[in-house]
């Protein structure tokens, strides 16, 4: 449903520019161990809107992003570590 409502949005010459912007749907994510968990799927950098596919949307764990959140600092490379 994500990659149907994004093609709309991204064919839309007057709300993006050149394709860019960004979506992203909560919903079940099943990693490689089967394990299922609540996830954020977000439109990756580089895919256009319009003709956005399944795989350009990254799924990131919400437990992980909800304590990353409550965290003082956090950089770039520990935050993509936490992710994995």
């Amino acid at each position: 449903m994500r990659v149907y409502s994004s093609r709309l949005i991204g064919r839309e010459a007057a709300l993006v520019l050149h394709g860019g912007g960004n979506t992203s749907v909560k919903a079940p994510f099943t990693d490689i161990f089967g394990e299922v968990s609540e996830a954020l799927f977000v439109k990756g950098s580089g895919w256009d809107l319009a003709t956005i596919e399944g795989p350009g949307f990254a799924p990131v764990r919400l437990e992980v992003l909800k304590k990353m959140a409550q965290l003082s600092a956090l950089s770039d490379p520990d935050m993509v570590s936490a992710q994995r």
